[in-house]
C-alpha cells in the first residue's frame, strides 16, 4: 500500500490538482480547492483552500518557542489554538528555537517532506529578495519533517513538526522580522533558492496560491501604553512603474485613536495618517501615497490611543494597492472592495501585506 500511494505522489498527478506556472512566478500555482499533501497554515482557519483567506501573515505553525522544547502533546493540542508563538516572542541575545508544524492533508496516503524556515526584515510589504535561511540546531538548513516517535512517514491527518529546531542568528540586530517557512515534498518540491517576482500581483499570487509556505509577521509588544512608534517596517514596489500604496490600521479591542504612517526618504517622502476606530473592529485608511518604480524603503508607524492599550490586544497594519475596475483578470482574482477609502471610490485594492502586533503584559 505505501509503496503505491509513494508512486502515485511522484508520478501521477492527484486528480485534484491543476498546476500552472506563471510568468516572473517562480513557482507552481495550485489551483485545487483543497491541499492534498503537508499544509502549513497561514491562519487557523486554514485547510489548504487556495486562494488563502485572510490573514495570510499570521501562521500559527512557525512556533517560536524561547529556550524551551516543544512537547509534542502540546504541539497536537494547540493546533485549533491558542498561537503558542505569542507567549515566546523572539528575544535577541537569548537562545530562540522556532518549530514548524505541519500536518498531512493526503488522502489515504501518507506523505513525507522537508521543511526551511526563512527570516526577512518585517514590514506592510515583504520583499523576498531579503530571505535569509536560519540555521537548525545541529546544523543545515533543511530538516525533515517527523511524527511522534520520530518516524518520517506522516500517516494521513496526522500532525508533524521539524525534526530539528531551528535556532534564531545570534547575529540578527534587534529590529521586526518575519518567519517564511516552505515545504518540499516529492508531489510538490521547493527548491531552497525561493523565486524573485517582477510585479505585485506575481507575489501575491505565490503568497495565496501555494499552501506549501506559511508566513508568519506577528510581533509582541507591552499593554497598558497609549503611544506606540513601530519603526522600520518594510515596504517595497516590486512593479517597474510608479504604484499607488494605502496603508490600513484596524485590530481587537483597540481605544479610539490615531496611526501615521511615515516615511523621510527624499525618493518618496510622505506623513498619512488613519483613524483608528473603537472598539477597533472597523478599519480606518490613509490616502494614497505614489511610490517609485522598483522602490525599497521603510515606514514608521506612530500609534496614538486616547486610552492606554488592553492586554491581548491586536493591532493590525496593511499596506494595499489600489486598482482599477478595468484591471486584469489576475488583479481582480485577488482585488477586493473597501468602505471608507479617500478618493478611491471606484477603485478595488489589493492587500499586499500585513503587520500584526499582539499586546501582552511582561513583554520584551
Amino acid at each position: 500500500m505505501h509503496l503505491r500511494c509513494a508512486k502515485a505522489a511522484q508520478d501521477v498527478p492527484e486528480p485534484v490538482l491543476h498546476p500552472v506556472i506563471t510568468p516572473h512566478s517562480g513557482g507552481i500555482i495550485n489551483t485545487a480547492a483543497n491541499w492534498n499533501d503537508i499544509l502549513v497554515r497561514d491562519n487557523f482557519p486554514d485547510v489548504g483552500q487556495t486562494p488563502t483567506s485572510n490573514p495570510v501573515w499570521e501562521s500559527p505553525d512557525i512556533i517560536p518557542f524561547g529556550s524551551d522544547i516543544l512537547d509534542f502533546d502540546l504541539l497536537e493540542s494547540s493546533y485549533g489554538g491558542p498561537d503558542l508563538g505569542v507567549g515566546h516572542p523572539v528575544v535577541h541575545g537569548a537562545l530562540n528555537r522556532i518549530y514548524v508544524r505541519g500536518k498531512n492533508l493526503r488522502t489515504g496516503c501518507p506523505a513525507s517532506g522537508d521543511v526551511r524556515l526563512y527570516y526577512a526584515p518585517g514590514g506592510l510589504l515583504l520583499d523576498p529578495r531579503a530571505w535569509t535561511p536560519i540555521p537548525a540546531e545541529g546544523g543545515g538548513t533543511t530538516v525533515p519533517f517527523t511524527v511522534r516517535g520520530g518516524g518520517r512517514e506522516v500517516p494521513p491527518g496526522q500532525i508533524c513538526v521539524s525534526r530539528s529546531a531551528f535556532v534564531w542568528p545570534s547575529e540578527v540586530p534587534p529590529g521586526h522580522y518575519c518567519m517564511i517557512a516552505t515545504v518540499d515534498t516529492p508531489a510538490h518540491p521547493m527548491p531552497p533558492r525561493l523565486p524573485t517576482f517582477s510585479s505585485l500581483v506575481d507575489y501575491l499570487n505565490w503568497v495565496r496560491y501555494n499552501p506549501n509556505v506559511g508566513w508568519r509577521n506577528i510581533d509582541v509588544i507591552p499593554c497598558q501604553r497609549t503611544r506606540y512608534v513601530l519603526s522600520d517596517l518594510a515596504v517595497v514596489n516590486l512593479n517597474d512603474t510608479p504604484t499607488r500604496f494605502v496603508f490600513g490600521v484596524s485590530g481587537t479591542d483597540l481605544p479610539a485613536g490615531t496611526a501615521t504612517f511615515s516615511n523621510t526618504d527624499q525618493q518618496a517622502p510622505f506623513s498619512l495618517t488613519a483613524q483608528i476606530y473603537a472598539p477597533g473592529t472597523d478599519e480606518g485608511y490613509t490616502r494614497s501615497v505614489l511610490l517609485p518604480a522598483n522602490y525599497s524603503g521603510t515606514v514608521t508607524v506612530a500609534v496614538q490611543f486616547d486610552q492606554p492599550l488592553p492586554c491581548d490586544a491586536r493591532i493590525v497594519l496593511r499596506a494595499y494597492n489600489p486598482v482599477t475596475r478595468n484591471a486584469g483578470t489576475r488583479e481582480r482574482r485577488l482585488a477586493v472592495p473597501l468602505t471608507g477609502v479617500p478618493e478611491t471610490a471606484d477603485a478595488l485594492f489589493l492587500e499586499l501585506g500585513a503587520y500584526t502586533f499582539v499586546a501582552a503584559s511582561g513583554s520584551p
